[in-house]
């Protein structure tokens, strides 16, 4: 006589959590990735304009700038990345874990973006 034990199932509360910890995460990380493109865009008008500025006056092409397209893009890429970071290290770990791994991952982000978002328009200073 064989018993059969039925299949352990996972109860529906802790994904469900889970789910909601991913989208409200992806939200902030969808506002930061949302001011870098704004960075991004206000940053390369800056230099458009100032340029254009400088080649109506006098001598003035030997200030131009150019854009820091690689510090623009890696501050658009920061969210996105840790992101995916984030879900992929929690994809099977508990709501408390998932909590606290996109809190860190959040927060790295964070500082990592605000330090870009500073740093870049240090880089022109007109």
């Amino acid at each position: 006589m064989t018993a059969t034990t039925p299949a352990a199932r996972r109860t529906p509360s802790p994904l469900v959590g889970r789910v909601v910890v991913w989208v409200v995460f992806g939200a902030l990380f969808a506002y930061m990735t949302v001011q870098s493109v704004g960075n991004l865009v206000t940053v390369s008008q800056s230099v458009r304009a100032f340029n254009t500025f400088l080649e109506t006056t006098s001598g003035g092409s030997s200030l131009q700038r150019s854009t820091p397209w690689g510090w623009l893009v890696l501050d658009i890429a920061i969210a996105p990345v840790a992101f995916a970071v984030a879900l992929w290290a929690t994809r099977r770990s508990r709501l408390s874990v998932t909590i606290g791994v996109f809190l860190v991952a959040f927060a790295a982000a964070g500082a990592l973006w605000l330090d870009l978002q500073l740093f870049v328009p240090r880089l022109l200073d007109f």
